[in-house]
């Protein structure tokens, strides 16, 4: 028998020896407790400096000027969160060109499209290419049965006055290896674009996802 049927298969023995054998007055387990509800706050260009937000089991902070500078997630779930019209507003402040209101942690990761979790990122080469390409290899990881653990995507500012971000660097890790992506947040010539596209498919290859059995 196929090791997935196999695996199946002694699943479901597994949950009928336990029908069978649990007492009569086995107490039922108790549910697992909801995660907290994303912290509400104005779509406003800028927020607390130095604070802390918090959106379901992700973490975000600001950093003095009240900017976000930093987005957790402890461990990574394929699961959307719902989209909001901050996303726009965020995008029209990178300025004229193709920018666009990027989340840090992705809304398919259930990345709330609240301020703290939105900022301008060049459109289709940045949030729509290099930024998505990073999280399809997370994604690849949790598809092929591997977990991802502390999903960091960190922020760098070229002065304390602008909206717009100049660097983005994602870190993560997949079954205790850890992968790091730094992407500067400007037009890439088509070289280094493809370059910087290699860069991530490799690092992404070299961790073992679920295919070790991680």
């Amino acid at each position: 028998m196929p090791p997935t049927r196999l695996r199946r298969a002694l699943g479901g023995a597994g949950a009928t020896a336990l029908l069978l054998t649990a007492p009569a007055s086995a107490p039922a387990s108790a549910p697992a407790p909801a995660p907290a509800k994303p912290d509400a706050v104005p779509c406003a260009r800028l927020l607390r400096p130095s604070a802390t937000y918090r959106a379901y089991d992700h973490t975000f902070t600001t950093d003095a000027a009240g900017r976000p500078v930093e987005a957790v997630a402890r461990i990574l779930v394929d699961r959307d969160a719902p989209r909001g019209s901050c996303e726009g507003a965020v995008g029209d402040w990178g300025g004229r060109g193709d920018w666009q209101g990027g989340h840090l942690i992705a809304a398919s990761f259930r990345g709330v499209s609240m301020r703290y979790n939105l900022v301008p990122m060049r459109g289709r080469q940045i949030n729509q290419g290099l930024m998505k390409r990073v999280e399809n290899g997370a994604r690849d990881c949790l598809e092929d049965g591997g977990e991802v653990r502390d999903y960091r995507v960190r922020l760098h500012y070229p002065n304390g006055t602008t909206l717009t971000p100049d660097t983005i660097r994602v870190s993560l890790k997949v079954a205790s290896r850890p992968v790091t992506v730094i992407l500067p947040n400007r037009t890439l010539s088509a070289k280094e674009l493809r370059s910087r596209q290699d860069g991530i498919t490799a690092a992404f290859d070299a961790a073992p996802c679920g295919r070790d059995g991680a």
